[in-house]
């Protein structure tokens, strides 16, 4: 009889704690964080970290309708920004990725994708209207456009490439990681510029949080990791209309 009693105080003991904790988790404070798709993952598990060091915080990652509304938005996409929202910014270069070729056939030059088909994100993206730049520049461009399967972003580039639906995809680096049934095929050379992708940090200064430790604390993960180029001294605050 004494071993049910201490049975059931025990359960009982453990619903306690589960409401206490639950509460206390409720009592955390949201930070909202709007990240490009192709970087939701990367910049998550940044979050799942911060939140192990800071109990009280918690990271919402593109959970709100309006991006306006966001403390943090991490894009490469400027005119989100200047079209979206109104509020005051400060902004930083976040990190810089690169173009890559994915496929599963390695080239050694652009010009060997002349019959080859190509996923690549629409023109009205910032990564879409680098990588048709850089293609736009091959002789028999004309001959290879025919080809050309523009995708909403670049991670329906992958998701097309891994389907077999296409030969070869445009994609960025940061999410090669995701890629299962192709490999890097082209990798632009160091010295050109051209293939550069810079995604950028836009911090809320209207916001009644502090969203500015969570960006610091990624700032500081990826200068560890080495993961981000050198960033200029001048940060800027703006204000759009």
């Amino acid at each position: 009889m004494k071993r049910w009693i201490f049975l059931i105080l025990a359960i009982i003991m453990i619903l306690i704690f589960g409401v206490i904790k639950s509460c206390q988790r409720g009592k955390r404070e949201i930070i909202n964080v709007y990240a490009d798709r192709e970087i939701e993952i990367f910049v998550g598990k940044l979050a799942k970290k911060y939140e192990r060091v800071d109990k009280k915080t918690e990271i919402k990652i593109n959970a709100l309708n309006s991006i306006d509304n966001y403390d943090i938005i991490l894009t490469n996409e400027d005119s989100k920004i200047k079209d979206s929202i109104k509020k005051k910014y400060e902004i930083k270069d976040f990190f810089e990725d690169n173009l890559v070729i994915i496929g599963r056939r390695k080239i050694e030059n652009l010009s060997q994708m002349l019959t080859s088909s190509i996923a690549i994100p629409n023109y009205k993206t910032n990564i879409g209207k680098i990588g048709l730049d850089i293609l736009a520049k091959v002789e028999g461009f004309q001959e290879m456009a025919k080809k050309i399967q523009y995708k909403d972003d670049v991670m329906s580039s992958l998701e097309s490439v891994d389907l077999y639906e296409v030969d070869y995809a445009f994609v960025t680096s940061k999410i090669l990681p995701l890629a299962k049934n192709s490999e890097i095929c082209y990798i632009f050379p160091e010295n050109i510029g051209r293939n550069k992708i810079l995604y950028k940090a836009y911090i809320n200064l209207e916001s009644n949080k502090n969203p500015k430790r969570f960006y610091d604390f990624i700032e500081e993960e990826l200068a560890e990791k080495n993961q981000n180029k050198p960033k200029s001294e001048k940060n800027k605050v703006i204000k759009t209309n």
